[in-house]
């Protein structure tokens, strides 16, 4: 029998956006690969997201599946995303992203571009995402094509700014998000960073997406996030400074030991416990750097007590 598994499944997550969602689907619509289902994690909107996905899903050519869940953040959605995927490769779309017409045809060319003796050292393919139109030099690859992981891109060859890439969904499927419960946040960088231990990627300098970012994004109240996450937050620095410790120098390890005291403190994690999963230097380190990341904590509580419009959006 032929193989019917889509190239491609392009996830949306979506909460509350039923006014951005028809730009996002136009665009899944004009691709030129045709080769892809679509699945839609709605994370317990309460606006028309359903009606906008239903007359959608009613007059396209392609699979497109709703799944709907309670409100628990874009990673708890991702990770059902993932769970429900049928395609080779996962490709995100936020409800303010639009990918190029052409976009799928061309993160498939060059997967298939790498040779093949040595494709099954790679979970994927990552190119530019444009801001407007527009892709900042700081975030371009310093060559135009680039065989390595995603902690050597970002520490090594100080490449930033976000991407759009095309993983094999049987190893994000190994690589799922850490839930806590009451938390609706989890940097996303987590599970890349988890997975450059082990996999490769091939970075292009092409553009796959323009985005608009929308003033009631995540971006737009950084301290707040980040204070109503606190052990997601914990853990991403915790595993900056023992998982990842090799890729970081000083200064960031420095910086990445007052965060995991600073969230640690917030999440009510006694010293002990922080204290636990530390070896070594970072051991040392972190009791050197105590006092800093108390005085971080300290700093934020008094933050919470100012008003709302004294409050800058700061780290």
């Amino acid at each position: 029998m032929p193989d019917t598994t889509p190239t491609f499944t392009v996830f949306i997550p979506t909460y509350n956006r039923a006014h951005l969602l028809p730009r996002a689907l136009a665009s899944i619509e004009a691709q030129t690969l045709r080769d892809f289902e679509v699945v839609i994690v709605d994370d317990g909107s309460t606006d028309a997201t359903a009606d906008v996905v239903a007359a959608w899903q009613a007059r396209v050519d392609f699979p497109v599946r709703y799944l709907r869940q309670a409100n628990q953040g874009k990673h708890v959605a991702h990770n059902t995303g993932v769970a429900h995927a049928a395609g080779r490769f996962f490709v995100n779309l936020d409800s303010d992203d639009r990918l190029l017409p052409d976009a799928l045809e061309r993160l498939l060319r060059h997967w298939q571009a790498i040779p093949p003796e040595v494709r099954g050292g790679f979970a994927g393919v990552e190119g530019l995402i444009a801001i407007e139109g527009r892709v900042k030099a700081k975030d371009r690859f310093p060559e135009d094509v680039i065989d390595t992981d995603y902690l050597s891109i970002r520490y090594r060859r100080s490449v930033g700014g976000d991407k759009k890439n095309a993983i094999l969904t049987a190893v994000l499927r190994d690589y799922p998000y850490p839930v806590f419960a009451g938390e609706r946040h989890m940097r996303p960088s987590l599970i890349w960073k988890r997975m450059a231990h082990a996999w490769r990627f091939r970075y292009v300098n092409e553009v796959i997406q323009d985005c608009e970012y929308q003033p009631d994004g995540l971006s737009s109240n950084r301290f707040g996030l980040r204070l109503r996450n606190p052990r997601g937050f914990a853990l991403y620095h915790l595993e900056d400074i023992t998982l990842h410790r090799a890729w970081h120098g000083w200064r960031q390890r420095v910086r990445s030991t007052i965060e995991y005291i600073r969230f640690s403190l917030h999440a009510g994690v006694a010293l002990a416990e922080q204290a636990r999963p530390l070896r070594g230097a970072a051991l040392a380190l972190w009791l050197a750097l105590l006092p800093a990341g108390a005085v971080r904590w300290l700093y934020d509580r008094y933050r919470l007590r100012l008003p709302a419009g004294q409050v800058r959006n700061r780290r």
